[in-house]
């Protein structure tokens, strides 16, 4: 579903008035209220673990010959350590602190560590940065988690998978719920939620290793 149809989709789970809303934008009272809950709902979603499967993605970077600093996707919110390489060498990664500590020049081999350097006021996502100076034409490859993902417009869809949709709705449904004193809303809403976030966390989180095994 798209950011508009979840919204929709809450008016009528809840039965509130009307066969809006019609966009996501310009809207008040009770409309906007919706609007917001399924926006909230989301990021509350996305936000309970930093490594779900639906927020993981590749990058690329093309490196230049003398830059050791380099933008990051917009998205970025965390490298995926063992997965940082230099064309077919894999870097490693190590915290802003010890990096500085160790690289504050340029080293003059080919970079084999890397680092995000911490945000400012001019980049405040950070920058990654090479112990050493690349060369020309080679690329820097890695795995990340993206950032939480803010629903804007009628067409945005979450990263979930569709199927998995209405636990946005659920929650927002406890929402309502708070606000209009309704307690049976908030008990539907917060049980069907319960019960697609545990298909949500078997599906869409890493497995667990249990250390050993049988002999």
């Amino acid at each position: 579903m798209t950011f508009l149809e979840l919204c929709q989709r809450l008016r009528q789970e809840v039965g509130a008035a009307g066969t809006g809303p019609a966009a996501v934008t310009g809207q008040h009272g009770e409309y906007a209220r919706l609007i917001g809950w399924i926006q909230q709902a989301w990021m509350e979603i996305q936000t309970r673990r930093t490594d779900w499967r639906f927020s993981w993605a590749e990058g690329e970077v093309e490196l230049e010959s003398g830059y050791r600093d380099y933008a990051l996707p917009d998205d970025f919110a965390r490298f995926i350590p063992g997965t940082i390489y230099l064309d077919d060498r894999q870097l490693t990664l190590l915290p802003y602190s010890e990096f500085r500590r160790r690289f504050r020049k340029a080293a003059p081999e080919r970079p084999r560590h890397i680092t995000v350097t911490p945000g400012d006021v001019m980049r405040l996502g950070g920058a990654l940065t090479f112990d050493g100076m690349p060369s020309e034409d080679e690329t820097l490859s890695f795995e990340y988690f993206r950032k939480p993902q803010v629903l804007s417009a009628n067409g945005d869809t979450p990263r979930l998978p569709e199927e998995h949709h209405m636990a946005i709705v659920y929650r927002a449904m406890t929402q309502y719920g708070l606000y209009e004193n309704a307690p049976e809303v908030i008990q539907q809403g917060a049980s069907n939620e319960a019960r697609l976030m545990n298909e949500i966390e078997r599906s869409q989180l890493p497995a667990v290793v249990l250390p050993g095994g049988l002999a």
